[in-house]
């Protein structure tokens, strides 16, 4: 299987998200992602100059992954009780969605860190951490808003926009596929605790569905 110029970078990273995902970053090789691939590992080295530099890129997309799917209803034209709500419902959804490069991150989060990087590793590491920024800006803003109106509780936005994210990664841990209802319905769960966990108590709550 031949690796074209406008495709190859988007299924290298979709090949070694999965086998990352799968064996570990520690234990899969660039060999490895190669066969999957039924390419030569020189065709991955062309796009990514080291294994690490293939995490990273990973780690970027995730990000940017999850903004493309997010920021849509970030734009919509709604209160922000509703447009909380369906902002948290897609961030989950694109967190079960492309679950092996989000688990990839888990992962990398989870080591030392301490290895030897490269220049390219670390000007990607500055726009993981720009991308971050930009994606809990979105939330940030519409909790400001909602708290201007009296819909949202008085919390300090960054300790709040963190802590439900955390919420919202939680799928990566334990999503098995099982379709996509099953996927919607997490998904509508999960934005319903989120939105409880900022909503002023006596206000009154977005009306919920089971759709995009």
């Amino acid at each position: 299987m031949s690796l074209g110029a406008k495709t190859a970078k988007p299924r290298i990273l979709d090949a070694a998200a999965t086998a990352f995902a799968t064996h570990g970053v520690d234990q899969t090789s660039i060999d490895d992602i190669a066969r999957a691939l039924g390419a030569t590992k020189g065709k991955i080295y062309h796009h990514f100059g080291s294994k690490g530099e293939l995490v990273c890129a990973i780690r970027k997309h995730s990000v940017q992954l999850t903004i493309d799917r997010v920021r849509p209803y970030f734009e919509a034209q709604n209160p922000p009780p509703e447009k909380f709500h369906a902002m948290a419902q897609a961030h989950v959804i694109a967190m079960i969605s492309e679950l092996a490069y989000h688990r990839v991150v888990v992962e990398e989060m989870r080591g030392s860190g301490t290895g030897r990087i490269t220049d390219s590793e670390r000007q990607l590491r500055v726009e993981i951490t720009t991308l971050q920024s930009e994606y809990e800006d979105m939330f940030r803003n519409v909790l400001a808003k909602g708290i201007s109106s009296g819909a949202f509780q008085d919390q300090d936005l960054s300790v709040t926009v963190r802590s439900f994210l955390m919420m919202l990664h939680a799928p990566i841990y334990w999503y098995k596929p099982r379709g996509p209802e099953n996927c919607q319905t997490i998904a509508n769960h999960l934005a319903n605790m989120a939105l409880g966990a900022v909503l002023v108590t006596n206000s009154k709550t977005c009306t919920v569905t089971h759709g995009d």
